[in-house]
């Protein structure tokens, strides 16, 4: 075997190896996030579960911005200066610096304005010191996202496995389970939010010093005027790029609040959390694709980029299609699960389903863009297309509801991957498809229509719902997987595999 396909494989192997420690950390984490927001929404009702949606979606999207694009610049100069660790030291302290000021910055605005955000949003009793309180859980995870950002680049996944994916839902969903128990408030849920981040902050701390030689160093030999302009010419940037994004990702649901009522946020903040599922293959592979394109771009090796760019995005896209199915054709039963008021969201679920489907289907196209030095076109994306989604997200949930504000953040998704897929060949000449890619859709057909007759026969049969979902979903497992074999898999899976158990070296 050439030197090349090893490299390639090698390579291949670093982001699968990364991603199946993410998904495992995910798949914890997002049954931690369900069980959280169940606890909540079953024990507060729609309406207060609303308000705590609200200021949690809140913190979500500032965090988007105060890191002002430090994680992002980790991910991308601690690879690319892998061989002098001195101008390490001095980047990593310039993000730490940054994002910690932007995090306080932010955070303390929202701890002073919280009357203003109240009144001009969900103006309810009890919500200003929640909203204070959310901003506490800003600040301390603005600082955690620092360290996971440094774990990845220095490709140590498992240290933001183990505390952000692992011990963090955990440690949510004990606190806010005691604080249920004891016959908490929407209050006292929030501040069991506040102990577990915190809690979380202090175990990444002590894995990043004890486990990392690494430390941040300002004063620094390294720290001349070009690296600081290079620096902020790609971090910023990429701030902006993030407040694009905080205006299509949340702000659908900020809108929902401004526009309609606590309830509404309740119902259509668990469509969308529901849907976010397929998102989690999507964040699995760019947790080590990142730095690996990183140092593969700095070496030139264009050819490797593009396999791997390809072999991904096919892996991502038949992992997401199976989840895709499950959510439309079990949409009541799912949504049901938090309360009855809840299914009045299943148009909003098919919706977000059908966006995040074609998110999969690019693959890792933005990181792409970014590892090789395309920040600006990325920026610009989701300044048009966050624009786009604000003004839409205004006038159709006018006429339509929260199903307005779905149609609309869908509807931006697709029109931005699209360009993200164009801007990817004009750029770099890269695209994700081939023959392989029909294999997944044909398997996927075939698993969407058994489930779909299974659900139907169970009912018919007089089977509960919950029964018909179970076996319905076994029968879409047993043709997904079928179908996939029957279709073969491609060279590249089988060199991965052999990788993997260490085989064929």
């Amino acid at each position: 075997m050439s030197e090349q396909r090893k490299s390639r494989r090698a390579s291949l192997a670093t982001i699968v190896r990364g991603g199946s420690l993410y998904t495992v950390g995910k798949v914890v984490s997002d049954v931690g996030e369900f069980l959280l927001h169940l606890l909540v929404s079953r024990w507060l009702g729609a309406g207060l579960y609303g308000l705590f949606a609200y200021g949690k979606t809140l913190v979500f999207t500032a965090l988007l911005l105060t890191n002002l694009g430090s994680d992002k610049s980790i991910v991308r100069y601690l690879p690319k200066y892998e061989s002098n660790p001195e101008k390490r030291r001095f980047v990593l302290a310039l993000a730490w610096v940054t994002s910690l000021g932007g995090g306080f910055a932010v955070a303390s605005g929202l701890f002073v304005f919280a009357p203003t955000v109240a009144g001009v949003t969900l103006d309810q009793p009890g919500f200003v010191p929640v909203l204070r309180l959310f901003a506490v859980v800003l600040f301390v995870d603005t600082a955690a996202n620092l360290l996971y950002a440094t774990f990845r680049a220095l490709e140590v996944i498992e240290y933001e496995v183990l505390s952000k994916r692992l011990l963090k839902p955990v440690l949510r969903v004990l606190a806010v389970g005691s604080a249920v128990l004891i016959g908490g408030t929407i209050y006292s849920v929030v501040v069991a939010m506040v102990v577990a981040s915190v809690a979380t902050l202090a175990v990444a701390g002590y894995l990043f010093v004890t486990r990392l030689e690494i430390r941040p160093r300002l004063r620094s030999p390294a720290g001349t005027r070009e690296t600081v302009r290079d620096y902020y010419n790609y971090s910023l940037p990429l701030t902006a790029k993030d407040a694009g994004t905080v205006m299509q990702s949340r702000v659908d649901v900020l809108m929902v609040g401004v526009f309609l009522s606590s309830t509404a946020v309740g119902v259509y903040n668990v469509s969308v959390l529901l849907a976010s599922v397929l998102y989690v293959p999507l964040l699995a592979a760019n947790q080590l694709f990142a730095p690996v394109i990183s140092r593969l771009q700095s070496q030139g090796r264009t050819a490797d980029m593009q396999a791997i760019y390809r072999a991904v995005t096919r892996w991502i896209f038949t992992a997401s299609l199976f989840f895709a199915a499950v959510l439309v054709v079990f949409r009541v039963e799912l949504l049901g699960l938090f309360g009855p008021e809840f299914t009045a969201g299943t148009t909003v679920l098919v919706l977000f389903v059908g966006a995040q489907l074609c998110n999969a289907a690019v693959g890792p196209s933005g990181d792409l863009l970014m590892m090789t030095d395309h920040q600006y076109a990325v920026m610009l994306n989701e300044w048009v297309f966050g624009v786009a989604n604000v003004v839409l997200t205004v006038v159709f949930i006018q006429f339509f509801g929260f199903v307005g504000a779905a149609l609309a953040s869908a509807g931006v998704l697709l029109a931005r991957n699209l360009t993200k897929l164009t801007e990817v060949w004009y750029l770099e000449r890269m695209q994700p498809y081939g023959r392989a890619f029909g294999k997944p859709l044909a398997a996927g057909g075939v698993a969407a229509a058994g489930m779909v007759g299974t659900h139907a026969a169970t009912a018919a049969a007089g089977f509960g719902a919950w029964t018909g979902v179970a076996v319905g979903v076994a029968v879409g497992i047993g043709l997904y997987a079928g179908g996939l074999w029957m279709a073969g898999f491609e060279e590249v899976d089988y060199e991965l595999y052999a990788q993997l158990v260490g085989s064929g070296q």
